[in-house]
């Protein structure tokens, strides 16, 4: 599943959004943080939240002046326009300077999916770009954007301010990035906003009002034995300044006596004493409240108005300071309510205009109205569609087309997931080669792109090269040490030798803007840091194969880097360091869940399984249509030759004449007879079968093994060499399938445990569920996405220099 991080600021109406949508991502499986500078929001997190809190080693004076962010607004006595000056200039800038440092480290510790941040905490966007995070924001105040046709010269002011920050963080350009281009946000219905023309990454979600309740005392019976008609008054948690007891004497002024039930939020001890006929208290149980009154009196917080009309209720807005004016206007010209000035009204204004939203019932009519467009806008769940949409969305096209050149090994399985991510790149009009040392049919190549077979640099190691790949077939008898020697001393690094020549005859000839390199095709990596060029690397498998060698194993680890070395020294480069990986972006054909990563470096992307090429490889669709037994797919992939006849001889022995009916992905001359339930054919078309099949048996090949769960089946697998035994380690732990080693596979075991993979549902429950990290990882095109970002951050920074 995916990691979103919302990035608040000390606001309470500001956070409570997001909690709401906050606990429905939680609900559908997602991880999700806060990152804050209010330790106290931990408390009100949903179930499984995480509070990531900024913190700074500060002297005495500095955490006081940090701690003056939570409550300078409510002190300062201010109206109108002056109100978004002080906004800005003594609240806004300072905070997210302040916080600037904070939200970047704790990003890159957690390496989110996607940041979402508040529209006044821009410090989140600005951290977000400097890590090539994507990002979209919230606005919980749609003033802030109908601004821009409404007060323009203001709104430039503003957008200065945020410019001239971003340029002070480092960020250079004169847009402001207070709303994110990919998704803003807008958390108030079309309807209530009002018309404007907007752009299409901004979206209407209507008030994210649910899973915000909180315990305080509260009278109940008190209120309900009342039969008057009930209001609330309240000016939300932002003002607590002097003019807070002026404003609650007219209320008392206005409602002492009258026949009504007044539920005030505000400090009890304001006055020594209250009307009968008022409950006061400090905190109430908005949400759960609401239902129950019949108008409310408050300063237009865009919360209060959001929860209250969302019962439908009228009420009277009295704005104080800042978007509250705009917010005011909204209700008026919607008809859901009157509008009072805070400096000028008197007690018995106030009065007149509750009687009349109470006994006309045109404004709860009104009211009503807007509550439906809240409705039909979505709320909550809207808001968490979008975001996992946005988690795993295409970015717009890349400016410029882009050359890609893909280096790829001697191995179909790692060819494979980058000829599904090319064909994307040339439907989006980037220009795209593959480069390997051995042929490649031209059907595999997506139209527009082309494979180069550098034939004439390679004639020097033809015997060799064929020595190499026979030599694979070993690895099943080889100990660990063995295959681990095997993979590194006698494949990865023999192939990067043999790729430097022809790499650089194509330089001569073709120069891309980035190397895209399989993570055994050390290559293309260190000819991309020999040449300066950006390189993203592609991982098929999972990430750590080999696990903490530096860690566990140190004799095996220096072995590694001094064969490493060794290496970048062979082909020319002489700098500390290890280079047969990127640095900047590493694309992981799995989902983050699945590889069973909890913390993820910044330039490890996990995207999960691409959706490979299409395959017209003939097949007996209508032998298989007639079989109504339950069909397992038997695969040991493109490798493993020699055991090829063993492997198969125990299926048959398992399964012949039992229940099942197996599709064997295998030449069919290896035996002269096959069992009448099995469906053998050399060639499949593998990701078409799929969907028909009710389980899979295969020795833990990657392409297989994400063919599987991308739909949702368990599967047996049978490690036999190389990175098999890791990946039957995370389907055990994902619950999603069985293991046997190869070499102990025994008849009975092998039947018992097939069984039992296909009569009990928990396997194929949990593989449903790995199924769904793997949706929501994003697939190719979030790898498409990440590439093109890539591009287009490396253009920038070229640009720079």
């Amino acid at each position: 599943m995916a990691k979103f991080v919302f990035v608040v600021p000390p606001l309470t109406g500001h956070v409570n959004p997001t909690l709401s949508i906050g606990a429905e991502l939680l609900e559908r499986g997602h991880e999700v943080a806060w990152i804050s500078l209010d330790k106290n929001l931990t408390d009100k997190l949903p179930a499984g939240g995480k509070l990531l809190l900024i913190q700074y080693d500060q002297t005495d004076e500095e955490k006081k002046e940090s701690e003056q962010y939570l409550d300078i607004i409510s002190k300062k006595i201010v109206y109108g326009i002056d109100s978004i000056k002080f906004l800005y200039e003594d609240v806004l800038i300072p905070l997210n300077r302040h916080c600037y440092k904070g939200i970047l480290d704790l990003l890159e510790t957690c390496a989110p999916d996607l940041v979402i941040g508040d529209h006044q905490l821009f410090a989140a966007a600005v951290a977000a770009k400097k890590l090539g995070f994507r990002y979209a924001t919230t606005v919980t105040a749609p003033a802030a954007i109908k601004i821009v046709s409404e007060l323009p010269k203001v709104h430039e002011w503003e957008e200065k301010q945020i410019v001239a920050l971003q340029q002070e963080l480092g960020v250079t350009g004169n847009k402001s990035l207070d709303c994110s281009d990919l998704l803003t946000l807008v958390l108030t219905s079309r309807y209530f906003f009002g018309e404007m023309e907007l752009a299409p990454n901004y979206h209407f979600t209507g008030p994210v009002l649910s899973e915000r309740r909180i315990s305080v005392g509260f009278d109940w019976d008190k209120l309900h034995t009342s039969n008057r008609k009930k209001i609330l008054v309240s000016i939300g948690t932002t003002f607590d300044h002097d003019h807070k007891k002026a404003f609650f004497q007219k209320v008392i002024d206005a409602f002492a006596g009258e026949d009504l039930t007044v539920v005030v939020v505000s400090d009890p001890q304001l006055f020594e004493s209250w009307p009968q006929n008022f409950m006061v208290y400090q905190h109430i149980p908005q949400l759960d409240l609401l239902p129950h009154l019949d108008a409310v009196v408050c300063h237009g917080g865009h919360n209060t108005v959001s929860e209250t009309l969302s019962q439908g209720l009228p009420f009277v807005v009295i704005p104080i300071a800042y978007d509250q004016s705009h917010v005011a206007g909204r209700v008026v010209r919607t008809g859901a309510g009157e509008r009072l000035n805070f400096n000028r009204f008197k007690a018995h204004h106030l009065k007149e205009c509750v009687h009349t939203i109470l006994n006309n019932p045109s404004y709860r009519e009104a009211a009503h109205t807007v509550r439906q467009s809240f409705i039909e806008a979505g709320g909550t769940k809207s808001a968490a569609d979008l975001l996992e949409k946005a988690a795993v969305s295409v970015t717009p096209r890349a400016e410029m087309p882009a050359k890609f050149l893909i280096v790829v090994p001697p191995f179909f399985g790692h060819i494979s997931p980058t000829l599904s991510v090319g064909a994307s790149l040339l439907a989006r009009g980037h220009e795209v080669r593959w480069f390997g040392i051995t042929p490649l049919a031209d059907h595999h190549i997506p139209t527009g792109g082309s494979y180069i077979y550098p034939e004439e640099d390679l004639v020097p190691f033809q015997e060799e090269l064929q020595q190499l790949l026979k030599r694979q077939d070993d690895g099943p008898s080889c100990s660990g040490p063995e295959v681990m020697k095997l993979a590194l001393e006698e494949t990865y690094v023999p192939i990067a030798k043999m790729m430097m020549p022809g790499l650089e005859r194509l330089l001569g000839q073709w120069q891309p803007d980035v190397i895209v390199n399989d993570c055994i095709t050390f290559g293309g990596a260190l000819f991309a840091h020999k040449h300066q060029i950006p390189c993203v690397t592609t991982t098929p498998v999972p990430p750590d194969v080999m696990g903490d060698t530096e860690k566990n194993a140190p004799k095996i680890f220096e072995w590694q880097q001094n064969l490493i070395k060794d290496l970048q020294k062979a082909v020319g480069i002489y700098d500390d360091g290890i280079f047969i990986h990127s640095h900047q972006l590493n694309l992981i054909f799995t989902s983050q869940a699945f590889a069973g990563f909890e913390t993820v470096p910044p330039h490890m992307k996990f995207v999960g399984p691409v959706k490979g090429r299409p395959n017209n490889t003939p097949f007996d669709w209508e032998r298989l249509a007639a079989s109504s037994t339950p069909k397992i797919f038997v695969s040991l992939g493109t490798l493993l030759v020699d055991i090829r006849k063993a492997f198969f001889g125990k299926l048959i022995e398992a399964f012949a004449n039992e229940p099942v009916t197996i599709i064997a992905a295998t030449p069919p001359e290896i035996f002269d007879e096959w069992p009448s339930n099995f469906i053998v054919s050399g060639f499949v078309p593998q990701s078409a079968l799929m969907p028909q099949m009710d389980m899979v048996i295969c020795h833990g090949g990657f392409n297989t093994v994400n063919d599987t769960f991308t739909n949702g089946l368990p599967m047996l697998i049978t490690p036999i060499a190389y990175d098999h035994f890791h990946t039957a380690k995370l389907i055990e732990q994902a619950g999603c399938g069985l293991s046997i080693r190869y070499k102990r596979m025994r008849i009975d075991t092998l039947r018992d445990t097939v069984f039992e993979l296909l009569n009990n549902p928990k396997y194929r429950n949990a593989a449903k569920e790995v199924q769904k990290t793997f949706q929501t990882a994003g697939g190719n095109d979030q790898a498409v996405a990440l590439l093109e970002g890539f591009v287009k951050q490396e253009c920038s920074t070229l640009a720079q220099v």
